[in-house]
């Protein structure tokens, strides 16, 4: 039995631990003699060290962000910086920020302490600072493994999680950034728990993230006493923090319209950050819906547990994050061809199956909004490719998976109010002619996969025609759409819907 714990061990991955990037960063200095050059990255502390002389400013570069140094009880490293008139400086100098300093090595009266002359800093990406890992980033079962057994949900949430973690890539044509949002609402027979269940779950993660990638008001720390040089100092985020996470702080906020406090809203809404966020009711047009790449619908609790292992690897798991994001971070619109004749006949199926009621869904303003579903599936489908390494015709099926069941799910869950008055709407704004209804389903269905909404006369003809209304009446139907103002047309010949 030992033999065999001793072999786990042995194929388990490494942990990356504060105690390496220090030897590390000392290793760096040791090789380099007094009087050489040398280029070094690491987080400004605007803190005197002892002996400073009076010729110069002098400051510390730690090779620990300051959030890990709070907890770090090993012997501390640091090097001391001199900046004169004569230094370059590129980058914001406050408290905490990530930098590159270059110049020349000499020795400091203090301990063991180097002096760095510095003749230029720079401003340094955060994520360099993980990157420079990479051999020691998880693998796909890896990561799938660690989130498996520490959250107790179904398969289909437990990607999304792990997706939401990876981060969306930016897609051209859009106005987003890179966050991603999760959100989770109480279905027809879940209690207020099931969702007090995906927030505790959720917590726990965002608890294991270091203090600079957590979306917070509060953007100050404070280490009190630093263990090597007696020294106390405050610091703030990176300016250049890579990916940032938010979950909501208390439960009552579960309760709100946006399960998002006012400070955070416009990060939220041009989604500068991942937002995990459960909603303790259940309404289409919520914007914790309207704005997620997947918003569940949860029929039963989720459950976790500690899990020491994830603990000790989450640095692992942010050196995983960057190089996703790295390897992964635009998708352009002829990437997503296939995915949009895929999500075409999502919508056209959908719409056979569901009626009136998924109609409604699709509209503008509701959850499945078909412009803007589409354009959230494709940022789903590049988090989806950040965990396979690639893009690939079988992601677009399990994305489109996902997403039938997101329809089964809010369909089947929605209470009966909901469901009359959202057909009512649907009702008032087609009128009585159920065939001109359906025939804007399928505009929206083709002006959902069109970089400008922009659909061609002939084009929407055809699909009518396919859906099996005669060419003739085709036509009648897009010259009334047309009169009566559903469509509008800014170009002879191509077509736009006009948003109620």
């Amino acid at each position: 039995m030992e033999e065999l714990i001793k072999l786990i061990h042995l194929e388990r991955k490494p942990a990356l631990t504060p105690e390496r990037k220090v030897k590390d960063f000392l290793k760096t200095l040791q090789r380099t003699k007094n009087g050489e050059d040398i280029r070094v990255r690491g987080f400004i502390i605007l803190r005197k060290p002892p002996n400073a002389p009076r010729d110069g400013i002098y400051y510390l570069l730690s090779p620990l962000a300051p959030s890990e140094m709070k907890s770090y009880r090993e012997p501390r490293a640091y090097l001391v910086v001199k900046i004169n008139e004569d230094t370059r400086i590129d980058a914001r100098i406050q408290p905490g920020e990530y930098v590159e300093a270059e110049g020349i090595l000499d020795a400091y009266p203090f301990g063991t302490l180097r002096l760095l002359h510095a003749r230029r800093i720079s401003p340094a990406d955060y994520s360099e600072y993980w990157k420079d890992y990479r051999s020691l980033a998880l693998s796909k079962s890896e990561l799938e493994n660690l989130v498996s057994d520490t959250i107790y949900a179904s398969y289909e949430l437990e990607r999304a999680i792990m997706y939401s973690i990876l981060t969306a890539p930016f897609v051209v044509g859009t106005n987003w950034l890179d966050g991603f949002t999760l959100s989770g609402f109480k279905g027809l027979d879940g209690s207020k728990n099931v969702t007090l269940s995906l927030w505790e779950a959720l917590k726990y993660i965002y608890s294991l993230l270091p203090w600079e990638m957590q979306l917070r008001r509060d953007r100050w720390g404070e280490v009190k006493d630093d263990g090597l040089l007696g020294i106390d100092f405050r610091f703030t985020r990176p300016s250049r923090a890579g990916p940032l996470y938010y979950v909501p702080h208390n439960k009552t906020l579960l309760e709100s319209e946006v399960p998002v406090p006012k400070w955070a809203l416009k990060t939220f809404e041009k989604k500068e950050a991942t937002f995990l966020t459960p909603r303790a009711g259940i309404r289409p047009e919520d914007e914790a819906a309207l704005l997620a790449e997947t918003p569940f619908v949860l029929t039963e609790p989720v459950s976790y547990e500690k899990n020491r292992e994830l603990e000790e690897l989450i640095p692992n798991l942010i050196v995983t994050v960057m190089l996703a994001r790295e390897r992964l971070g635009t998708l352009n619109p002829w990437e997503l061809k296939d995915y949009g004749r895929k999500f075409e006949s999502f919508l056209a199926k959908n719409r056979r199956e569901y009626g009136e009621l998924f109609d409604a869904l699709t509209l503008s303003g509701k959850v499945f909004n078909a412009n803007l579903r589409y354009r959230l599936g494709a940022r789903l489908l590049g988090s989806m490719a950040r965990l396979e390494g690639r893009l690939s015709k079988p992601l677009i099926t399990d994305l489109i998976g996902i997403y039938q069941e997101l329809t089964d799910l809010w369909v089947n869950e929605l209470p009966e109010r909901e469901k009359l008055r959202l057909v009512r709407e649907y009702e008032r704004y087609v009128g009585s002619d159920k065939l001109a209804g359906r025939a804007l389903g399928i505009f929206a269905d083709l002006e959902a996969t069109r970089k400008d909404g922009t659909v061609s006369r002939e084009e929407f003809i055809s699909a009518l025609v396919e859906y099996g209304i005669a060419k003739g009446k085709a036509e009648e139907i897009v010259d009334n759409l047309l009169r009566e103002g559903y469509l509008y047309e800014p170009l002879q010949g191509k077509l736009r819907l006009i948003r109620w």
